[in-house]
């Protein structure tokens, strides 16, 4: 049964901020100290798969080099709960700098938390372009 404690959903809403906030990724240990670093981690990007963490913890930095500057917006938000567990579903905008122009693309993310000490972790993620 689905939870609607109103503190869980707080609690899950800033962290899904957090992770908004990181997302430029200019500080790499903030961002990914928002992972579950195990082997259960599971992440999707649009063209690539990570299973693990010791598969996935390179991947930011790599993102990074790629595109430069990046950053990640959010227009709509669908958080549920049961116990130490959340499910997140977002339609989101990332926008990234190539050369001196900006482009924006719409795209849909979907995630997975799990509370491990008091702390929240992203234990499965999944983006996608949308547009």
């Amino acid at each position: 049964m689905l939870t609607t404690n109103p503190k869980l959903i707080a609690e899950v809403k800033s962290f899904f901020e957090e992770f908004v906030a990181a997302y430029p990724k200019d500080d790499l240990d903030r961002y990914l100290n928002l992972f579950s670093q195990d082997e259960n981690l599971v992440m999707f990007g649009t063209s690539h798969k990570w299973l693990g963490w010791e598969e996935y913890k390179t991947a930011p930095a790599e993102e990074k080099e790629r595109l430069g500057e990046i950053t990640l917006t959010y227009d709509w938000l669908k958080i549920n709960t049961h116990e130490s567990v959340a499910w997140i579903a977002s339609e989101v905008k990332v926008q990234f700098k190539v050369g001196e122009e900006w482009r924006i693309i719409p795209a849909r993310l979907t995630g997975v938390v799990k509370k491990f000490q008091d702390k929240w972790k992203i234990v499965q993620g999944h983006i996608s372009v949308s547009g």
